[in-house]
């Protein structure tokens, strides 16, 4: 009965005719893998200008679950005949010993909570000023059992079932001695803010293309540890409407990444190049779901026993529900296609807008 009521009261709010229909413009997705945080990663930009004088204000919520590690450790990994593996720095330590001759090894077992404020206003008519303030919480969180669960149908992740589940840790390795190693919590951790600017430089009746421009102030330490340089994106983005029901979004930027702290610049990031593709369709007034490709080119020199050369797709599938006049709710589900142990595994999120 509750279901019942629940379906027609999405039914009647999706149809309500007399409620308008906000430009949300692609998901702004972002790369939550923990090597990726230190730096700017490459995220989706709205084309589409809000007018001179408004405003529009985003607090997003993404729980993002990573379980990675060195592919040398499938060929020989750790193990417990009396349970699941507690990955503390003695038991690293030890397995990392037996690789004298391997650059670097790593080990990533960690949930990301990412608590991003956004702002965006509109300076002109064809020109907007936007934010981004993120804040994180790093800890084992709480998706592991669930995620274990879904592989059991066929989609296997080989080592979930040897570690405790829900730990945090974070290892890194350099010839056989450990670099980084923690194992704590990390909690309310600020992080560098993003300031971009948006330049519409196309309107026509079915096309919007846009340029875009971001800056990521060094302001922080990501692990207390490392902090990155003047980062800087370039790009362009342009919206689609197809049809009535069918509206599509394309973009992509080139990511400088210039040196930062010695700590940082000892990961070895490139400069790097990122995409996205989304479709949105609007066949109700008020809730529009979205299906968004997201691609990145690798971000690291290729090294033995890891992909981070290697580029990565991912998909972010969600929904906007116009709450009432002035909100938004959006709902999605991120996860990768390509599965080269570079990106986080999964991701599940929440936001809430407010257009004025």
């Amino acid at each position: 009965m509750m279901r019942r009521a629940a379906l027609a009261f999405l039914i009647v709010v999706s149809l309500s005719a007399e409620e308008p229909l906000h430009e949300m413009g692609p998901f702004p997705t972002r790369e939550m893998f923990p090597l990726y945080l230190p730096t700017m990663a490459y995220q989706p930009v709205d084309p589409v200008p809000l007018g001179r004088g408004h405003w529009r204000w985003s607090l997003h919520w993404v729980e993002a679950n990573t379980f990675q590690y060195s592919d040398i450790f499938e060929q020989n990994p750790p193990k417990d005949v009396t349970g699941r593996i507690d990955v503390t720095r003695a038991v690293f330590e030890a397995a990392a010993a037996k690789y004298p001759n391997i650059p670097t090894l790593y080990f990533f077992d960690e949930e990301i909570a990412r608590f991003e404020l956004e702002g965006r206003y509109g300076l002109t008519d064809r020109t907007d000023l936007w934010f981004r303030f993120p804040v994180q919480n790093h800890t084992g969180g709480f998706l592991d059992p669930l995620i274990e669960d879904f592989h059991k149908i066929g989609f296997e992740q080989f080592g979930r079932d040897l570690v405790l589940q829900n730990q945090v840790t974070l290892a890194v390795a350099s010839y056989g001695k450990v670099t980084f190693y923690n194992n704590s919590r990390v909690l309310g951790k600020t992080q560098d803010p993003v300031l971009g600017l948006t330049h519409r430089l196309l309107q026509t009746p079915k096309w919007t293309l846009s340029a875009t421009f971001s800056l990521k102030p060094p302001l922080t330490h990501t692990y207390d540890v490392y902090q990155s340089g003047w980062d800087q994106t370039y790009g362009l983005t342009a919206q689609w409407r197809a049809a009535a029901r069918h509206v599509f979004y394309f973009g992509g930027g080139y990511v400088h990444r210039p040196h930062g702290s010695p700590a940082y610049n000892s990961i070895g990031f490139r400069d790097g190049v990122g995409l996205h593709a989304t479709w949105e369709y609007r066949k109700w007034r008020r809730v529009q779901p979205f299906f968004q490709l997201y691609w990145q080119s690798g971000y690291l020199h290729p090294e033995p026993y890891q992909h981070f050369d290697q580029p990565s797709l991912q998909h972010d599938l969600g929904v906007y529900w116009h709450w009432t006049r002035r909100t938004t709710l959006t709902f999605h589900y991120m996860n990768n296609i390509t599965h080269w142990g570079n990106t986080a595994d999964m991701a599940l999120g929440a936001s809430l807008t407010a257009h004025f």
